[in-house]
């Protein structure tokens, strides 16, 4: 059984990200007893935790969880007190990257979070990596408290898995933006297309990606994908929808 050390902490940064952290410790009898935010909090998070400006305030010697864009991280590091444990939530920063601390640690969960949207934490992937191996292990240990899927992984091999989430996740949600926008434009309901998401996303669950492609550019439908193309107006969806078919066929043919 893993045995958790950590049992108070602090959070910098209350959005997407940190709003969730903030009620999965919560939920699991972590005391969060700072968060550091521009604006004033809401009366929850104020019932539970004190709210401060200035991460310079926070307590000494007490584990910093940073949830803020990777543009700000080096610089709540360096305002933090210098015997404060501290870990990152970013995909894609390098731990090398950031002002030299011996307790400097990453516990990324892998997953797309929106504020008040409720998500399944416990089967979140969490990406631990830090400077001293026992720092990484009580991090390891934080995560296990709030999901069940937590795994050690180098800056290199994290911001592997954070590009591949920007095509699954991010490129993904965009695509459904543009096929919404069409439809709007058409008149059309895109409430339509939801059960055709849920299908792709359940097969996705127990098959490889590569056995369940089908459309137009998987049978190599040229006139197809010609008619489809000039029915698009938007000349940047015009383009995506090329190099998408270009990137099918180029998987399943040789020519």
């Amino acid at each position: 059984m893993v045995k958790n050390s950590i049992q108070k902490l602090s959070i910098v940064g209350l959005g997407n990200v940190g709003s969730h952290l903030f009620d999965a410790f919560a939920q699991e009898n972590i005391e969060i007893t700072h968060v550091v935010t521009r604006s004033e909090p809401s009366q929850r998070v104020r019932a539970k935790s004190e709210w401060i400006q200035d991460p310079k305030d926070l307590p000494s010697g007490q584990l910093v969880i940073i949830c803020v864009p990777d543009d700000l991280i080096a610089s709540i590091i360096a305002e933090i007190p210098v015997d404060c444990p501290i870990a990152y939530t970013s995909g894609s920063v390098s731990l090398s990257n950031l002002p030299k601390r011996d307790e400097l640690g990453v516990f990324y969960p892998l997953q797309t979070f929106t504020k008040d949207s409720p998500i399944n934490i416990f089967e979140v992937p969490f990406f631990i990596e830090a400077r001293s191996t026992d720092f990484a292990s009580k991090l390891f240990d934080l995560a296990w408290v709030i999901s069940r899927n937590v795994n050690y992984a180098s800056s290199a091999d994290r911001k592997k898995m954070h590009l591949a989430a920007v095509f699954i996740n991010n490129f993904t949600n965009h695509l459904a933006h543009i096929s919404k926008q069409y439809l709007d434009g058409e008149d059309l309901d895109f409430n339509h297309l939801k059960p055709l998401l849920k299908e792709t996303a359940r097969k996705l669950e127990s098959q490889d990606p590569i056995s369940i492609q089908t459309g137009p550019a998987r049978r190599n439908d040229q006139e197809i994908i010609q008619e489809q193309i000039d029915a698009l107006e938007n000349p940047i969806q015009k383009e995506l929808y090329r190099l998408f078919s270009k990137s099918i066929h180029q998987t399943y043919f040789n020519d």
